[in-house]
């Protein structure tokens, strides 16, 4: 009995501090200010289900802002309703203080709807927890498969989301200084040519279906002759090759960033496309001829820059493991950086892979997980016409497997001296 009450004490005070980190990235995430320059808050109604270009890309976001919270809580010992309408009643409060406090933020339904989702997926994790953490091995076995098929699914579908496609509709090509508004290009574009044809600055291109079909099959070359207006502090767009419903291919300008954003299937569900980020792009002082050229073949992506004598450059080959992109608009600001980030989510999905494996044990339970990373990171991109997996990748997933294979013993060393409480006690709403 002594040793249970100071397992419970124990999960208890985890639950306690990941419920707390999760109020805290709650807060950061929906009460931070943000800049509105286009009055876009404004405008979203507040009963709209999926609201804006990328209303898709919030809805998937919000369904995982409360995950922390819900899965804390629950360690915390609060039952599942509780949890639930905790988290609701939280996300009510939060749509109030960006409807009428905290500048240029949207409220909607949307929102509170998403948001209560997603704090009873986390509830319904944080019941399982424990269980997971210590399973028998007949659990392990079911835990470690469906481990496998979750993240095989999931890397199939992010393939598919970045996979190279042109939105339905007429093609438009705008440059920035024919069209007005706030969140254009602050210098002149001179001359845009796509795939060595010139562009309008406002109409239909010549060619279009031969156009359509080079970009749905993921190949283009751009180049922009450009003036250079002065560095943004907002991202404001210089070249739209684009649908009436939205961009699709688009050169912007942030700070003296370029940016290349390229048409994918994401945009179809109002998703982020992948946009690639050149730092040092354009001059510190406006008035420069600026030349930005951009190339997309086989899944690899280059922008270059030139100006006054100096070039600069950045390439990337885009990877199923890469669809974070499509949520969180963080996007490749930071050039190739985008490697990193994607390591740190493989590493995080495959860490569960080697802990259950090692709970399964036996050469059974390696070459499973052996045959998870080669399907998800060998196979897969190549049949669905992807790069070879960077190894970085490659790194992350192997790292995060031994990770979890190591972390299997010491939790079997807690688990003697002071047992988990059972599925059902840690589950019982």
């Amino acid at each position: 009995m002594a040793s249970h009450s100071r397992s419970s004490a124990r999960q208890r005070r985890v639950g306690t501090g990941l419920a707390f980190a999760g109020l805290l990235l709650v807060a950061i995430a929906t009460l931070t200010p943000v800049r509105d320059p286009r009055g876009a808050a404004l405008l979203t109604p507040l009963t709209c289900l999926v609201c804006g270009p990328e209303g898709g890309a919030d809805i998937a976001g919000n369904l995982l802002l409360f995950l922390p919270l819900a899965v804390g809580l629950r360690l915390a010992g609060v039952t599942w309703g509780r949890t639930v309408v905790a988290c609701g009643l939280l996300s009510l409060t939060v749509e109030l203080l960006q409807l009428g406090v905290v500048p240029g933020r949207d409220a909607s339904l949307s929102d509170i709807l998403s948001n209560t989702t997603s704090a009873a997926i986390g509830a319904t994790i944080g019941g399982g927890l424990p269980a997971a953490i210590r399973p028998g091995r007949s659990l392990a076995i079911r835990l470690l498969a469906s481990g496998i098929a979750a993240i095989l699914t999931l890397l199939v579908l992010s393939a598919w989301m970045l996979s190279p496609d042109m939105p339905k509709g007429t093609l438009l090509s705008r440059w920035a200084h024919v069209a007005p508004g706030t969140d254009v290009f602050g210098g002149r574009v001179r001359a845009v040519t796509l795939n060595g044809l010139s562009m309008p600055g406002d109409g239909a291109p010549p060619d279009s279906a031969a156009l359509r079909r080079r970009l749905a099959g993921g190949a283009f070359s751009l180049q922009a002759d450009v003036v250079s207006g002065p560095p943004t502090r907002d991202r404001l767009w210089i070249y739209m090759f684009r649908v009436p419903s939205g961009g699709a291919l688009t050169l912007s300008q942030r700070g003296r960033a370029a940016g290349l954003t390229v048409p994918a299937r994401a945009l179809r569900y109002r998703l982020w496309a992948p946009l690639l980020t050149l730092p040092n792009a354009f001059p510190a002082a406006p008035g420069a001829p600026v030349r930005l050229t951009a190339v997309a073949q086989g899944g690899r992506i280059q922008l270059a820059s030139s100006y006054r004598g100096q070039e600069w450059s950045v390439a990337l080959a885009i990877s199923p493991a890469d669809g974070w992109v499509t949520v969180v608009p963080l996007l490749l600001e930071a050039g190739t950086g985008i490697r990193w980030i994607t390591a740190v989510c493989l590493f995080g999905l495959f860490l569960p892979i080697g802990y259950w494996a090692r709970a399964v044990g036996g050469l059974t339970a390696i070459a499973a997980a052996a045959a998870a990373l080669a399907a998800g990171l060998g196979a897969l991109p190549a049949a669905m016409g992807f790069p070879p997996a960077h190894w970085s990748e490659w790194a992350a997933g192997l790292a995060g497997t031994a990770a979890g294979w190591a972390l299997y013993r010491p939790a079997a060393y807690l688990e003697g001296r002071c047992a988990l409480p059972s599925a059902s006690e840690s589950s019982s709403p």
